[in-house]
């Protein structure tokens, strides 16, 4: 049973919470904003009632609503769609946990490292005698392909952003500042996990990240490869450096215990 740290899906959860917060709260702001330009227009008018021009105000107030409503209720719509991508993301995240408490508690499962650049997180990172693996899951539903220049095709189509590249630069990110805390130099092996997709993309199609379905995750951690290889001194060393990664930036707390 491998060791946990941190619980799957954290970071989107909470980001997908604030985008929805975020969305309301500017919804509310918009319409108060309204109310009162127009509570003071109409005011105005019937102040001076007999004025023609104090009825301009009026069509011109209604418009100014409409052009704001359909503005926001746009940022809004869209706000809320990137928070279910997210929150279907970390759901993802989760879906491969009882997968990956089949490893044997020589290894450690690290959840939801948000540390790296403006692309995201690292999903999980497992560390154990056979290496270091960072892993991304992708909750896609179709069929994975590389697009012959080292990028991923989703239903034949490119993403919507360079999944590959975006990821192995967390990645690059991680390693730096794993060898800055501990002098150490390890390989970590990229891997996108797809819980729910066919996989086209052959092995050394996609760069350095190695594509692999939920049935294939097990044996290929747990497989030795004496590139991979990492002594048991320093695999403390670099379990104690990431859990100082995860406490110090990624969150205020952090909760250890064993996947049963």
């Amino acid at each position: 049973m491998a060791k946990l740290i941190g619980i799957a899906g954290d970071f989107q959860q909470e980001n997908a919470i604030k985008r929805r917060l975020n969305a309301i709260l500017s919804m509310m702001v918009v319409v108060i904003v309204i109310e009162i330009i127009a509570g003071c227009m109409v005011g105005y008018c019937f102040a001076n009632r007999h004025t023609l021009m104090s009825v301009i105000p009026i069509p011109l107030a209604f418009v100014f609503a409409i052009i704001a409503f359909k503005n926001i209720g746009r940022r809004f719509d869209q706000q809320i769609r990137q928070a279910r991508m997210e929150e279907i993301g970390a759901e993802g995240e989760r879906s491969i946990l009882p997968t990956l408490k089949k490893l044997p508690d020589t290894y450690t499962v690290v959840c939801d490292l948000d540390f790296a650049d403006s692309y995201g997180n690292i999903d999980h990172l497992i560390i154990g005698p056979t290496g270091i693996f960072s892993i991304d899951v992708k909750n896609w539903k179709g069929t994975v392909a590389a697009d012959g220049a080292g990028e991923l095709l989703l239903n034949g189509k490119p993403t919507d952003k360079p999944q590959v590249r975006n990821f192995t630069g967390r990645t690059m990110e991680l390693k730096n500042r794993l060898k800055a805390l501990t002098r150490l130099d390890p390989f970590i092996q990229c891997l996108f996990v797809f819980p729910h997709t066919y996989l086209e993309a052959r092995w050394g199609t996609t760069g350095n990240v190695l594509c692999v379905d939920l049935d294939n995750i097990i044996p290929l951690i747990t497989k030795p490869n004496p590139a991979r290889t990492l002594p048991s001194v320093d695999l403390s060393r670099l379990v104690s450096a990431v859990k100082a990664l995860k406490e110090t930036v990624a969150a205020p707390q952090v909760t250890t215990q064993t996947v049963r």
